[in-house]
């Protein structure tokens, strides 16, 4: 496992020789991205790398918003039967809506696509790494090139060459992983991120929830500075906060306020409380290398902290139980089957 989860930089490098096989779009004007868990975090780093450039949207259910001609709709699925998101899927194909389906599911397209008029939708098959959890790389970069097709982004390619160097440097700090897997362990968790690497702080909780069983939430700034920042009132030295960090976010002169000021205060206050509080500060030039910097770091720590506590990080039986109930219940009623 972890080797699979560090495999990412690899991942992406590979997934940019598709770029001739992947086609776009014209005449765009929103782009709504559909998928869940291991598959839908796809969607949240988009929406971070995108910014306020263009308007994404993120859906994860089978609920979707009606959509139009200019509508670009891209379902993520790495095991090509997530049934919430086929459904959504079908939703979006049905309201004419430009669909991009991206899986490793190599009977996707016959199995699955072929039982309803799925004529037009572009089907894109990917590399796996054995869980969805762990091919992260296989499904976003399709999907950024999907965008840069179609004029929404650019230079991707560049910025895939910069996020590996930096991935591939984190990866060696050894020294690092340790220091931080005994700092983390056995410690009431919580991740604290701004707007911008809110995909990251969402990527460090799953991969903590799947892969070391471990309770972990976050929040975000400014928003948790109205509310979860009140919490912090007593002895907190069973706490861990791990603070997602991006300097040029924080200092952007389009806030209208010193967001960097507001974080630093907080973490003065919250350490005062006696909690552990761990900084990590974004690295790189692009929003991609600055975020996948981040979550990276929460990929690995995820296996280790697995490791340290005897835990398998490769088995996930309550996600399991509750698809194969998912599955009786399709059976039964009709519809789309994981």
């Amino acid at each position: 496992m972890l080797d699979k989860v560090m495999d990412l930089p690899y991942q992406m490098l590979e997934s940019l020789t598709l770029y001739s096989e992947i086609r776009g779009y014209d005449s765009i004007d929103e782009v709504v991205i559909i998928g869940m868990g291991g598959s839908g975090i796809v969607g949240d780093f988009v929406k971070s790398i995108i910014g306020d450039e263009f308007r994404v949207s993120v859906v994860k259910s089978s609920n979707i918003p009606r959509m139009g001609n200019n509508t670009l709709a891209i379902a993520v699925t790495y095991s090509g039967k997530t049934r919430e998101t086929l459904i959504a899927v079908k939703k979006a194909a049905s309201y004419c809506a430009k669909t991009v389906l991206v899986t490793s599911n190599s009977n996707s397209k016959d199995d699955v696509l072929s039982n309803w008029n799925g004529q037009g939708i572009q089907y894109i098959r990917v590399n796996g790494n054995g869980f969805s959890r762990t091919s992260l790389g296989y499904m976003l970069l399709p999907v950024l090139l999907v965008l840069e097709h179609s004029n929404v982004i650019s230079n991707i390619r560049k910025d895939v060459k910069e996020a590996v160097n930096i991935l591939c440097n984190i990866a060696k700090d050894k020294s690092r992983f340790e220091e931080l897997k005994y700092r983390l362990n056995n410690k009431m968790l919580a991740i604290y991120a701004n707007e911008f690497t809110q995909a990251a702080a969402l990527r460090w909780k799953q991969m903590l929830n799947e892969n070391a069983k471990m309770h972990c939430y976050y929040d975000v700034f400014p928003e948790l500075l109205h509310n979860e920042i009140e919490t912090w009132y007593k002895d907190a030295s069973s706490n861990a906060l791990v603070m997602l960090r991006d300097i040029e976010y924080e200092k952007s002169k389009e806030h209208g306020y010193d967001l960097y000021a507001l974080i630093n205060k907080a973490k003065e206050l919250i350490r005062s409380k006696g909690a552990d509080v761990i900084e990590l500060f974004s690295i790189g030039n692009s929003r991609l290398a600055r975020l996948l910097s981040l979550s990276y770091v929460g990929d690995i720590m995820s296996v280790h902290l697995a490791y340290l506590n005897n835990v398998d990080p490769s088995r996930i039986p309550n996600i399991e139980y509750i698809k194969s109930m998912s599955r009786e219940e399709s059976s039964s009623i009709g519809c789309v089957k994981l």
